[in-house]
């Protein structure tokens, strides 16, 4: 007969062989406190970075990094714009392949030469496209994201912001950037008529799953397009402002697990969930150390998410990660991570591959962390060693009794990584939870107490 794993040992011994999740490695940055704007993972092996400033106040950084062994080693030189190189700052670069990648450059002071840039020599050469023409003296090109080599779409704010039939300034193109042609205005879904003068967008706030693309505005409004950027829709969010401090201090950070289902993460800690790409959004009561920087999806797993930024309660930077939708988060930091994501810009291309954004130390220290994740390590979450739980199932009844100390919540997995029950408990000693309906089969059980420090129990049901 198969016995319930009890977990005293198997607690000990998981810890014991724990491997951080994040490991940091050198982006190669001639200066000290270089963080990043912008992450592109091309595929397992290439990944393109938009380095920026770190520090408050200093002088904007226009360079990029490249990685050809999944972000092991890095290359990282100057971007070149010609003779108004200094009136432009990049907004983000999306890379297609090892040699090709093509950055959004906005402006500083007015008549630089703004756009989309493409390099086909691996960074070391810029070219401006200029189709993607960006040329009004109210132009402000805000992302660039290609799908493949061909297919991509750029947006920019709405030109001439005080003139009627003023409308988002948002081009697509079919052939590597060669021609771009403007969406016209019938096309962008209230487009043609922002709320204000100051509603635009802002530089890299966009997501995308599949051929759909979404992207944050001034006035929290979320624009979404279905089919790779060639018209538009938008609907109001929750929020009053994306992050341009128009109509307020806060910020918000979109992620999507499908074309219709996705998180909005705030700058003070609010959670909102969509279920149907962003027309409407409602409030996810979650529990757990979320954080308020930036939120990524893991592809290719159902209700996964990864935050970075700082917690509430303590102000440390770090991340956590969500496996049912948001509903509850578990930090990484100390859980096993000893080192801690520091930046706020985070992108997972599935569960093995992901990267979040830091700052370098030195050319040899510091400016990215590596997701050291395999496709289970979401799905079984870290052990604590701040709360023993133990466990007993009752075969014959399908009861599952679980003691110990000030018990607020029990989640429990399939072997998939699906959530199939949640209870929320008021500081329990003990808690008895029927699983009689379950199917038989391995099961992960995590127990969080009223301080918040969870543990992870794996029962198999007979």
């Amino acid at each position: 007969m198969k016995k319930i794993l009890l977990f005293a040992a198997f607690i000990v011994a998981m810890s014991a062989q724990a491997q951080d999740y994040w490991t940091e490695y050198a982006t190669s940055q001639p200066a000290a406190s270089t963080g990043m704007r912008s992450i592109s993972i091309v595929d397992d092996n290439v990944v393109w970075l938009s380095n920026s400033c770190g520090t408050t106040g200093c002088t904007p950084i226009r360079r990029y990094s490249l990685s050809t062994d999944s972000g092991l080693t890095w290359t990282t030189n100057a971007i070149d714009l010609g003779v108004t190189s200094a009136n432009l700052e990049i907004a983000n670069i999306c890379g297609v392949s090892a040699t090709t990648a093509f950055a959004a450059v906005f402006p500083r002071a007015a008549g630089a030469a703004q756009g989309v840039y493409k390099t086909t020599d691996g960074g070391l050469t810029w070219v401006r496209q200029s189709s993607a023409s960006f040329n009004n003296a109210a132009s402000f090109c805000n992302l660039v994201h290609f799908w493949d080599e061909n297919i991509g779409v750029t947006m920019g704010d709405a030109t001439d912001p005080d003139t009627p039939g003023s409308y988002y300034e948002i081009y697509t193109t079919t052939n590597g950037g060669a021609n771009w042609t403007r969406v016209p205005k019938a096309n962008i879904a209230g487009g043609a008529n922002p709320l204000a003068a100051d509603d635009y967008g802002l530089t890299n706030q966009f997501t995308v799953s599949g051929n759909t693309i979404w992207f944050g505005t001034t006035y929290g409004e979320a624009f979404r397009s279905t089919d790779r950027g060639l018209t538009w829709t938008k609907a109001q969010t929750p929020i009053p402002d994306f992050g341009g401090g128009i109509n307020g201090q806060e910020s918000g950070d979109m992620s999507f697990t499908s074309e219709t289902k996705g998180l909005l993460q705030t700058s003070d800690y609010q959670l909102f969930e969509t279920l149907d790409g962003g027309s409407t959004w409602n409030a996810v009561l979650y529990q757990g150390p979320i954080r308020n920087f930036g939120i990524s999806e893991i592809p290719g797993q159902a209700d996964q998410y990864i935050s970075v930024g700082e917690d509430l309660d303590n102000s440390q930077r770090g991340s956590s990660y969500s496996i049912d939708g948001g509903l509850n988060w578990i930090s990484i930091n100390d859980n096993p991570d000893s080192s801690y994501v520091q930046g706020g810009v985070i992108a997972m291309r599935n569960s093995l591959v992901g990267f979040a954004s830091g700052f370098s130390t030195s050319a040899s220290v510091g400016g990215i962390y590596k997701w050291n994740g395999n496709p289970l390590s979401l799905s079984t979450p870290s052990f604590s060693n701040e709360g023993d739980f133990v466990a007993s199932l009752n075969q014959g009844t399908g009861v599952l009794n679980l003691a110990g100390a000030n018990i607020a919540n029990v989640v429990i997995f399939d072997i998939l990584g699906k959530q199939v029950f949640a209870g929320n408990y008021d500081g329990l000693s003990t808690v008895d939870v029927n699983v009689a309906s379950f199917n038989s089969g391995v099961y992960m059980v995590r127990v969080t107490n009223t301080e918040g420090s969870s543990s992870a129990i794996k029962v198999v049901k007979q």
